[in-house]
C-alpha cells in the first residue's frame, strides 16, 4: 500500500502539471493575440490558433471558451503591468490632475503596444453585453490605485467632501476608453478631447478658487 503523506506536501507530479498548465495557456494566450492582432478577433481563425501554440483546437477551448475569454485574460495580464507603473509613479507624493494625465499615456502606450484594432476590441469588451463575467472594478489594480489616490485627496481637503471616489475613478476610467473607441483615429484630435475630458473630470471633483 501507498505510504500516506502525512505533512500535506503536494506531489511533484501535480505541481510539474500545473507548471505545463501555465506555459500551455500562456502559449495559447499569445498565440491568440498575434492572431487576434492579424485578423481582428471577430475573424481571428482558431485552428491557427492552436497550430501556432502547437496544441489542439480542443486545448484551445479548453483554457478560453471564448474569444472574449483571451480578451479578458490579456486586460489582466496588461492591466497588472499598466498598475505597476502607476504604482511606481505613485512611490511620490502626486497631485490628482497628474494622475489623471499618466493614467491616460499609460493606457496610450498600452494601445501603442497592442495595435489600435486589438485594443479597440478589448475596450468593446467594457460594454459588451456578451461579456463573460460581470464587470468587478474592484479585480482592476489600476481602479483600485486611483480610487485610493481620490480618496487621499478628498481626505487632504483639495476636493469637495461629497466626492465619492469609487464611482469617480469608474467613471473616468470608462470615460477615457469611451473617448478612445469614439473620438477619430486623428492623433491630434484625441488628444484634444482627452485633455478636455481631464480637465472636465478635475472641474467635478476640485473646488475651483
Amino acid at each position: 500500500m501507498a505510504q500516506l503523506r502525512h505533512n500535506g506536501r503536494v506531489p511533484d507530479s501535480a505541481t510539474q502539471r500545473e507548471t505545463q498548465r501555465r506555459r500551455t495557456r500562456a502559449r495559447v494566450l499569445d498565440a491568440a493575440i498575434v492572431e487576434f492582432q492579424r485578423a481582428g478577433t471577430n475573424a481571428a481563425d482558431i485552428n491557427a490558433i492552436a497550430k501556432a501554440a502547437g496544441v489542439a483546437r480542443s486545448t484551445f477551448y479548453f483554457h478560453f471558451p471564448t474569444k472574449e475569454h483571451v480578451l479578458l485574460e490579456l486586460i489582466r495580464r496588461d492591466e497588472m503591468r499598466l498598475a505597476e507603473e502607476l504604482a511606481q509613479f505613485l512611490d511620490t507624493r502626486r497631485s490628482l490632475a497628474a494622475v489623471l494625465k499618466v493614467i491616460v499615456e499609460l493606457v496610450l502606450a498600452l494601445e501603442s503596444r497592442w495595435g489600435a484594432a486589438l485594443f479597440r476590441d478589448v475596450l468593446s469588451l467594457y460594454f459588451s453585453p456578451n461579456r463573460p463575467e460581470p464587470e468587478q472594478w474592484a479585480s482592476h489594480p489600476t481602479f483600485v490605485l486611483l480610487a485610493a489616490e481620490i480618496e487621499r485627496a478628498r481626505i487632504r481637503g483639495e476636493l469637495y467632501d461629497d466626492v465619492d471616489s469609487y464611482h469617480s475613478a469608474a467613471f473616468f476610467l470608462l470615460g477615457v476608453y469611451a473617448l478612445l473607441t469614439t473620438v477619430g483615429e486623428s492623433r491630434a484630435e484625441r488628444d484634444v478631447a482627452l485633455k478636455k475630458f481631464v480637465t472636465s473630470t478635475l472641474r467635478s471633483m476640485v473646488p475651483q478658487a
